[in-house]
């Protein structure tokens, strides 16, 4: 009898520990659970410093090489400039979201709309190279293309190098030049190595290219007249390597600092080409 009541205590004793158990545990759970992206200061301040980045890198490099070519004054286009921020924002947000996310055709959808304003501004060639960033977005979020690898990477390098700084440029001189062309061989290498670790996410195969791309980005930085600045682009790209591509740092922070460190050796290698 004595050991039959023992049992029952026990078990009655194990009834009252369980809900404490669970409470203590679901707490635990909720505390360890991440906050929204929504409620993360650091995503928005970086949102931020990544749109001053691209619109950046897109705008100053192609008015500065017009300045040289006895181009007559021109008003930026309003229109032009709200395209472009709008661009800048759902590029960050795709990216950020990580692709093949559903919400990110909201975001994408937002520039394409806005193309209606521009076709009245612009001719058709300058409407079809500003609609081609937005729809490869769009289709880097669709499951079965399968571009969120190097394939990928190359087709978003190109058409961020050839759409905003092209259509800039020939708004600016209303003419395009072979030579500015060809010059903007170095914002394509910037693209496909800052760019490559939100492409390639595979460790090894993350690390790989980037090294890979970031050698090609050396040499390139390397040709240039050898000064402070030379320095500091030689600097970030090893920084950006070692720290930011061979680390895994959190997706959402990733395009943020990666667009900032493009921005400076964009300006870095550009700047010196006057």
């Amino acid at each position: 009898m004595d050991e039959d009541y023992k049992d029952r205590l026990s078990r009655l004793d194990r009834l009252d520990e369980q809900p404490a158990t669970s409470t203590s545990s679901t707490q635990t759970t909720r505390l360890n659970q991440p906050h929204s992206i929504y409620q993360d200061k650091i995503y928005w301040a970086l949102m931020l410093i990544s749109i001053i980045a691209q619109l950046a890198i897109w705008w100053i490099y192609p008015l500065i090489y017009s300045r040289h070519l006895d181009a007559q004054s021109w008003q930026p286009s309003p229109v032009l400039i709200i395209y472009s921020v709008l661009l800048a924002l759902a590029t960050y947000l795709t990216f950020t979201h990580g692709l093949k996310q559903r919400i990110n055709y909201l975001f994408i959808l937002l520039p394409i709309c806005f193309i209606y304003f521009l076709y009245q501004q612009m001719t058709i060639q300058q409407v079809i190279l500003l609609v081609l960033l937005p729809l490869s977005l769009f289709l880097m979020n669709v499951p079965w293309l399968n571009l969120n690898n190097i394939l990928g990477l190359i087709l978003y390098s190109s058409l961020a190098t050839l759409s905003m700084p092209v259509v800039i440029f020939y708004q600016e001189n209303t003419f395009l030049t072979q030579p500015f062309l060809i010059s903007l061989l170095p914002l394509f290498m910037n693209y496909m190595y800052y760019m490559s670790s939100i492409f390639v996410t595979d460790g090894q195969e993350k690390r790989v290219t980037g090294l890979i791309l970031g050698i090609v980005l050396l040499l390139n930085v390397l040709s240039l007249s050898w000064n402070f600045w030379t320095f500091l682009a030689i600097v970030i790209i090893i920084f950006t390597w070692m720290v930011l591509i061979n680390f895994d740092v959190k997706y959402k922070y990733r395009m943020g600092l990666l667009s900032f460190f493009e921005m400076i050796t964009v300006l870095v290698i550009f700047l010196q080409q006057r």
